[in-house]
């Protein structure tokens, strides 16, 4: 087994951008927003920007994927002792972070996201910037729901908070046998 003191340099570093990904990934959202509310004339400068920042996101968001699938021991340090009732007060990012896999609450999110590149007035890019910033608050929702999770009311029983009542099994009438 290896422990995180003997891991390479490389390693670490990649342990590290996967934990602190979520706020990388505001970061970069903003410098997206950054560049995108004033149209800037294309350059090779400015492609170069826009392409490194594209990368940046993308092999972020994998690294918070993969560090989403283990166990992070500074995630599971950063929790409260009362996690129970600090869990009670984003009910809110619950919800986001569930509904955020339903289709009918993703594809018109989708839908906005994606037509709001297409408002070029300045207003517009306003608004364009005040839709690109949504991401950051399902972001944070999503890293939230992760940490506190065993205490989410839509998780919890199944769904909805509310122990299920589990049927019985059919047991064994007269003649017949379960197999």
């Amino acid at each position: 087994m290896t422990h995180s003191i003997g891991l390479p340099y490389p390693a670490s570093l990649v342990r590290s951008w996967g934990h602190r990904a979520p706020q990388l990934l505001s970061a970069a959202i903003l410098a997206a927003i950054a560049l995108g509310i004033r149209p800037l004339t294309p350059t090779p400068l400015t492609m170069l920007t826009s392409l490194v920042l594209l990368v940046f996101v993308v092999v972020t968001w994998l690294l918070m994927r993969q560090h989403d699938r283990r166990l992070c021991e500074r995630c599971a340090a950063s929790l409260p002792l009362n996690a129970a009732e600090h869990a009670a007060r984003f009910g809110r990012r619950f919800w986001l972070a569930h509904a955020g896999s339903n289709p009918r609450v993703l594809v018109p999110y989708l839908v906005v996201l994606i037509g709001s590149n297409f408002l070029t007035s300045p207003p517009g890019r306003i608004v364009w910037a005040v839709v690109q910033s949504s991401m950051i608050y399902l972001i944070m929702a999503h890293s939230t729901h992760r940490k506190l999770q065993p205490w989410c009311p839509q998780c919890s029983g199944g769904g909805g908070g509310q122990d299920h009542k589990v049927d019985e099994p059919d047991l064994p009438r007269g003649d017949r046998l379960l197999v």
